[in-house]
This record gives C-alpha cells, sequence and structure tokens, in this order.
C-alpha cells in the first residue's frame, strides 16, 4: 500500500520540482497526480495537458497526495501519454520542445502494462522522449492475500488499492522496467521505506538535469549504484504501523 509513502513522495516531487525551476533553460510540466488526466471523460477522451512552469507545478501539487481510486499506473501513465502527446501535435513545430522527458512514480508491477508498454517503447523510438520509471515497493505480502485482493479489485471495477496491494508479492528484480519498456538504467525501485523514496526522487531529479543538459538524442546516463543502494532502505516503521497503513 502506497499511503504510508505518500508524504515522502509529495515532498520529493515539491523538491524535484524546485531543483528543476532552479536549473537553466526554459521548463513546461505536466504533473499528474490523481485523475485530473488519467480520468475517461464521457465521450471517452481525456482532459487536456495544460503545460505550466516547475514554480507553478509546484504549487498546484495538492498538499496531501491520495491513493488513486481509479486506473493503477499502467492505466494512469497510457492516459497522461495521450493527453501530453496531443497537446504537443497541436503545436506548431518551432514551438515544441527540444526534449520530453516522463517521470512515472508508482508500483510499477501493478496490472498488465501491454499497452502503455507499447505506447513508451513508441514515444521512444519515434520522437527520442525520455522516460524515468521510479519504482515504489511497499513490500511484500502473502500470495494467498493478494489473489484475494485482486479478485476483490477486480470485482468492483478499480485499480486503487486493492489491486495496489497485490503486485508486492515475490516482485522480481527489474521488473517494473521490463513490463514499462523504460531502459533498466532509467529505472530506480525506491522503498519500502520512506527514506528510500526521497532518496529516490532526488535521483530522478539528478536523470532530469542531464536530460536537459544534454543534446536532443543522446543518450542519458542512467542511475549510479550509490542512488541505487541509496532508495533501496527497509520499512522500519514497527509492525503495528504498518499492518495499520500507517506512516
Amino acid at each position: 500500500m502506497l499511503r504510508p509513502l505518500l508524504p515522502a513522495l509529495r515532498s520529493g516531487l515539491a523538491d524535484l520540482l524546485a531543483e528543476q525551476d532552479a536549473h537553466d533553460g526554459h521548463l513546461q510540466v505536466v504533473v499528474a497526480t490523481g485523475d485530473d488526466l488519467t480520468r475517461s471523460l464521457p465521450d471517452g477522451t481525456h482532459p487536456p495537458a495544460v503545460p505550466v512552469g516547475a514554480a507553478e507545478a509546484r504549487t498546484a501539487l495538492p498538499a496531501k497526495l491520495r491513493p488513486l481510486g481509479g486506473p493503477d499506473l499502467r492505466g494512469g501513465a497510457a492516459r497522461l501519454l495521450g493527453a501530453v502527446g496531443d497537446e504537443l501535435a497541436a503545436r506548431d513545430e518551432a514551438d515544441r520542445p527540444e526534449r520530453v522527458v516522463v517521470l512515472l512514480v508508482g508500483e510499477g508491477a501493478v496490472g498488465d502494462t501491454s499497452a502503455v508498454r507499447e505506447r513508451i517503447v513508441h514515444q521512444q523510438s519515434t520522437y527520442a522522449w525520455e522516460f524515468v520509471l521510479v519504482d515504489v515497493t511497499t513490500g511484500t505480502i502473502p500470495a494467498a492475500a493478494g489473489a484475494r485482493a485482486a479478485a476483490s479489485g477486480e470485482n468492483r471495477g478499480e485499480g486503487g488499492d486493492a489491486a495496489v496491494a497485490v503486485a508486492v508479492a515475490e516482485r522480481p528484480a527489474g521488473d517494473g522496467a521490463e513490463r514499462f519498456g523504460v531502459p533498466v538504467t532509467a529505472t530506480i525501485t525506491a522503498g519500502p521505506g520512506a527514506t528510500g523514496v526521497t532518496a529516490a526522487l532526488s535521483a530522478a531529479s539528478a536523470f532530469v538535469t542531464r536530460a536537459r543538459d544534454g543534446r536532443p538524442h543522446e543518450p542519458v546516463e542512467g542511475f549510479s549504484d550509490d542512488e541505487r543502494a541509496a532508495a533501496d532502505v527497509p520499512d522500519t516503521r514497527p509492525g503495528w504501523r504498518r499492518l495499520l497503513r500507517l506512516a
């Protein structure tokens, strides 16, 4: 469950936006932290993406992040990419950015990622978009309990808490990168401790900075071993707090 990690996620994202705002160059940001861009409108389309400056995006971050009650990371990412792609396609060629960096933060092992994987691979190969995945792990749960949670979530048509609880059972190394199509060098596993989430988002900000400093289509140096070690932090909360999902 992501709930105990949400304060660290929110703080880490705010710090990332502040660091990028202080960086030289012109930056436009599209932030989706809930169903603002991931919900489906009555006609089957998605809400439009509205790019803003990094400072404005930081101010617009909700004071408290909440678990998704609708699409999980795979569904949300697919709709986000659609919204951003449509917004860029509507611009004149001269007004399009030299580089697009997409940062995905969440539980990468949740659900069927085939649709979003295909879209990510296409955007990488055709338009040289850079993708970064902060794959948050929340610990492990018994496989039987995970199966019950999955069935419950599917019956309700939800991709939120119940489905999220499944994904962390016996999670294989590198799973998020393989499932999403994001290069392994651009994927970092965070948690299950909050300190690890903070470290991973700090490393993600450094990755974004390297991408902005490089030329379009130029490879970006991936996460270092030290960054990965700093992000791989155990959950040190007492067992009763973990059971009650308290921070």
